[in-house]
Formats: C-alpha cells, sequence, structure tokens
C-alpha cells in the first residue's frame, strides 16, 4: 500500500488559511482604502505635488489598515461583479467629492492674495505654482503656505481624518447613494470662495485703496510729479507693510475660516448620510 503524505495541519496541529479567504481579506482591505485615497489625491495639502504616490499610498495603507476591523463591509462573496464595481466607483466619487469641497474652500486664500497683488501692483511677480501647473503672484503662494501652516498646527488634517472615519458611519461602505447633495455642497462653496477671499483681503485692500487715494491726491496737487516714479513704489512699500501688520489678525482669520470650512464639510456629511 501507498502511504499517504501527511498534511500541514496533521504535522503542526494547526489550521491553515484558505486562498480564498485571502483574496477576500485583500478585496475588503482594498475596499477601505479607496475613500481614503481619494481624499488624499484631492484634498489641499495632501495633494501637493511635493508628496510623491508613494508617501500618500504609504500613508492611505497605514491610516486604513488603523481602521481596518472598525468598518462595516459588504460580503464579497455576496456581491456580483457589477455590484462591485459600483461600490468601487462610488468610494471614490464620496473621497473626491470630500477633497474637492476643501480645495475649493481652501482656494480662497490664494484667491485672496490675487486680490492683493493686483491691487498693489505685484501681478507681475508670479511664479510657477507645480500643485495648480500655471503662474500664481507670490502674494498668493505666501498666503497659502501661512494657511497650510496654520492648518497643520490646528490639527485640521487630523480633523479631516476624523471626518472621513465619520463619513463610514453616515456613508456606509457599500452604500448605494444620491449625489445631489454633493453637488449642491460644490456650487455653495464656489459661492463661498468668493465671498471668503473678499473678507481675507478686504483689510489689505482697504489699505491699499487710501494709498491710492493719497497717491492720487498727491499727484493733483503737483502734477510735476511722475505717478510711476511716485506712486508705484510708495503702493508697494504700503503693501508690505500692510501685510506685516495685519499677519497676526490673518492668522486667527484663517484660523476661523478653517473652522468654517471643515464645519460645512461636516454639515455636508450630515446632510448625505
Amino acid at each position: 500500500m501507498i502511504a499517504q503524505t501527511p498534511s500541514l495541519d496533521s504535522l503542526f496541529g494547526m489550521g491553515g488559511i484558505e486562498l480564498q479567504q485571502i483574496f477576500d481579506l485583500a478585496l475588503l482591505f482594498f475596499l477601505h482604502t479607496i475613500r481614503l485615497s481619494a481624499f488624499f489625491l484631492s484634498a489641499p495639502f495632501f495633494g501637493a505635488a511635493a508628496i510623491t504616490v508613494q508617501i500618500r499610498i504609504m500613508v492611505s495603507v497605514l491610516i486604513s489598515a488603523s481602521l481596518f476591523g472598525l468598518i462595516e463591509v459588504p460580503n464579497p462573496q455576496t456581491l456580483p461583479f457589477l455590484s462591485l464595481v459600483e461600490v468601487i466607483f462610488v468610494e471614490m466619487a464620496i473621497g473626491l467629492s470630500m477633497g474637492l469641497i476643501l480645495s475649493v474652500m481652501f482656494s480662497s486664500v490664494a484667491l485672496a492674495g490675487e486680490k492683493i497683488a493686483a491691487s498693489a501692483g505685484l501681478g507681475f511677480a508670479a511664479q510657477v505654482d507645480p500643485n495648480l501647473g500655471g503662474q500664481t503672484p507670490v502674494v498668493s503662494q505666501i498666503l497659502n503656505l501661512f494657511a497650510i501652516t496654520v492648518f497643520l498646527s490646528l490639527d485640521g488634517h487630523l480633523q479631516c481624518i476624523a471626518l472621513i472615519r465619520m463619513s463610514y458611519e453616515l456613508l456606509p461602505l457599500g452604500q448605494l447613494l444620491d449625489f445631489s447633495t454633493f453637488i449642491s455642497a460644490g456650487l455653495n462653496a464656489a459661492g463661498h470662495m468668493f465671498s471668503l477671499a473678499s473678507l481675507l483681503s478686504l483689510p489689505v485692500v482697504a489699505i491699499l485703496l487710501l494709498a491710492n487715494v493719497t497717491v492720487g491726491v498727491v499727484t493733483r496737487s503737483a502734477p510735476q510729479l511722475n505717478l510711476f516714479s511716485f506712486g508705484f513704489p510708495l503702493t508697494i512699500l504700503a503693501c508690505f507693510f500692510a501685510l506685516y501688520f495685519v499677519t497676526t489678525p490673518l492668522g486667527y482669520a484663517i484660523r476661523d475660516f478653517l473652522n468654517f470650512v471643515l464645519q460645512f464639510l461636516e454639515a455636508t456629511l450630515l446632510e448625505v448620510g
């Protein structure tokens, strides 16, 4: 008689993991990472060009591993292929929508810098922005970096991850939903972008307006003074001094601005859920 080769289970006295179970676990973990990865792709700071794709993938995998087991997911064996593809696209749409809403609202700071640069005559002082792929004024880039610093100092990145965690409770993984609320929230975010940019740039623009009025009065009373040789340097100096003196109030304004943005995103998730 031919002796049978003992199995691994009989040798080690423990059961192994079937290949199908490994595939199911990998699929569940992949479903966990879709929404978070899509959010990191489109959100401000997380989607910056300076952060490489490898770092984004590593952070998404680590955060998804910490959430693994805490989020209810559908059984992949009971889902047909077309339903699984639909779930993947829905998860991508949710993450991209949340990130784009934050990006649109965050663009208020850059828009405020463009208004300040245009009022001060510094529109020509532009550099290539790697995030946008075009030229933006230096004032916009400085204010954008300032806003990112305030964002990180207030643990805004941790609050964004907490919102992602809350979104799984309000919008469970595998549940289909109506995206009309996200569309209306995106349109409202675009409207808030212009109003917030006006509020952020109002102090500096008001000082520049007074400087331009002063230059106009001086050049009217003394026509021999050249407008470009006298008014242009005065306006630029007034812009620099205004930016210096409004640094502290601008920091508090950006703090309130970031709180409003995060509350707006949370209200959107509550409305969708």
